[in-house]
């Protein structure tokens, strides 16, 4: 190569002894102070040409692969790659959570009872039924916050500290001697430390599988129904024998016994929000401090900015994050989650007094509910089992379906007979049953394993509004014919369940135009 200097000129050089043959040289304008390059005609332009740009693609190729990575690791949609036996532990434990929280939640009415017979008796049951309504809806509605709260503690920390919160309110409610103290404590504050531990038992299963997704999501949320077979009769019992401030005491400990252990075995596969901002501001220090050993200062400027680009790719998380929601096919869910909640309670809720009101005895009534409790909890299972093999949207689909046909067409016909009601009982149970636990899989689908937590609970938050309202517009209907007359009350259970199951089927045609496609 040879360097021009200012006093020669370009006839100069190329007339130079120093001139190879075969080599041209290119030289810079006069006024820069850059080299001329020596290119060998031996070897054509357009190799050279093909070089560059071939160094250049595999550059961007590069780059861009990186910032797909990086891209797809903040997104939230990367899914796991494979499952592991650990799984089954967490599912496991998962199980126990969904027990205790799930069968207290589910099972008020037996403190209800108890209120309004003895402690409460001075009370109303519409005082008293609020107790219940701010526990469940609560639970629910604190989901986008508990949810974050989970993604970001990581959920081992979430679900032990629910466990402490639920613990507390037991035991202050056994101390309890007003109505408003029971709103506080067995209402408010249980129901927001049972969001705490109720998000991550519900979402984490579906961190450790893929292909079992469904089943182990189901395995897990059974535990509410065996939760509620076992709590409420054994609640029952030690109320005779050791006292309604003794058994409230006794939960509280069984609480802290079963849930914060069951905790300690929470182990999630996906970075909590603490252990990645500890990471990001890691790597963000070790840059700097490879950065400063570069004396060239236009270097120094390119690391910078390339920081600079690193960090705006992973934007600060806000305290309650609905940007999902800008996503259509979530956005989606959350409503046909809302509709369809606006009917799944009524049943549950009134079903028991139709059962009555039509010749049925207390014992007869009391086996029908165990019945559908019975068949909500091997719902779960065999239609989270289901779900894998036929598509957790279409399992979705037909759980919703299913549910309102059986309120519109069964429960309709049932009148008196008790064999028709027992029908009943088993396919309300064991779809209705199946929403509860395929709700987490569709939203693993749709948003990825990553914030699982957060969408979870911004979906039950939509189901809590929409029990909310159904439930009272239920009770409502009832009411205009003095509780005799349970078809309007039927025909809106119905309405809001179609409406639920035709926005079912537009999701599923949003992500499969098959009808009949697996999704």
């Amino acid at each position: 190569m040879i360097v021009q200097d200012d006093s020669t000129s370009k006839q100069d050089i190329l007339n130079s002894d120093h001139e190879a043959p075969g080599e041209l040289i290119v030289t810079a304008p006069p006024a820069t102070l850059i080299a001329p390059v020596v290119i060998h005609t031996s070897e054509p332009l357009e190799t050279l040409e093909d070089d560059l740009k071939a160094q250049d693609n595999l550059t961007t190729n590069g780059q861009d692969q990186d910032k797909s990575q990086q891209q797809q690791h903040i997104d939230g949609h990367e899914d796991v790659d494979n499952e592991q036996p650990y799984g089954w532990v967490v599912v496991a434990a998962a199980f126990f959570v969904q027990a205790m929280v799930i069968g207290t939640v589910n099972g008020y009415g037996v403190y209800q009872d108890r209120y309004i017979t003895n402690e409460y008796n001075t009370s109303s049951a519409f005082e008293l039924s609020w107790v219940g309504t701010l526990n469940v809806v609560g639970m629910d509605m604190s989901g986008p916050l508990t949810g974050q709260i989970a993604d970001y503690l990581g959920y081992r920390y979430s679900t032990f500290i629910g466990a402490i919160v639920m613990g507390v309110s037991l035991i202050a409610t056994s101390f309890s001697t007003r109505v408003w103290q029971l709103y506080i404590f067995q209402g408010i504050l249980y129901g927001l430390g049972a969001s705490l531990a109720f998000f991550p038992s519900l979402s984490l299963p579906s961190q450790w599988f893929k292909r079992r997704r469904g089943l182990a999501t189901g395995i897990a949320v059974a535990g509410g129904g065996f939760g509620g077979l076992v709590i409420s009769p054994a609640t029952t019992a030690m109320f005779s024998s050791i006292g309604y401030r003794w058994t409230v005491r006794t939960i509280a400990f069984l609480h802290l016994a079963i849930i914060i252990p069951a905790s300690v075995l929470f182990k999630a596969r996906v970075e909590s929000g603490r252990h990645r901002a500890k990471r990001l501001k890691r790597e963000q220090q070790d840059r700097e401090r490879n950065s400063s050993g570069y004396d060239d200062k236009q270097h120094t400027m390119n690391v910078s900015l390339s920081n600079e680009s690193q960090t705006t790719l992973a934007p600060k998380k806000k305290r309650i994050d609905f940007s999902a929601l800008k996503e259509k096919r979530f956005l989606i869910l959350v409503i046909l989650a809302f509709f369809v909640a606006n009917g799944y309670f009524n049943p549950y809720y009134y079903f028991p007094t139709y059962v009555q009101k039509n010749g049925a005895t207390v014992t007869t009534a009391s086996l029908l509910i165990g019945i559908l409790n019975g068949s909500s909890a091997i719902g779960r299972v065999a239609m989270g089992l289901a779900s894998d093999y036929i598509g957790d949207i279409n399992t979705l689909l037909i759980s919703s379906f299913c549910s309102g046909f059986s309120v519109l067409v069964v429960w309709m016909l049932a009148g008196t007979s008790i064999p028709v009601m027992a029908i009943f009982c088993v396919l309300y149970g064991f779809f209705s049953g199946s929403f509860v636990a395929i709700v987490p899989t569709v939203a693993a689908h749709l948003c990825g394993i990553s914030r699982l937590a957060s969408v979870t609970g911004i979906v039950y938050g939509g189901i809590a509004v929409g029990s909310l309202i159904g439930s009272p517009v239920g009770g409502a209907l009832l009411d205009l014919s003095d509780g005799r007359d349970y078809r309007p009350m039927l025909i809106f259970v119905g309405l809001v369940m179609g409406v639920g199951t035709v926005l079912t089927l537009v999701l599923k045609l949003m992500m499969n135009p098959k009808l009949f496609g697996r999704i």
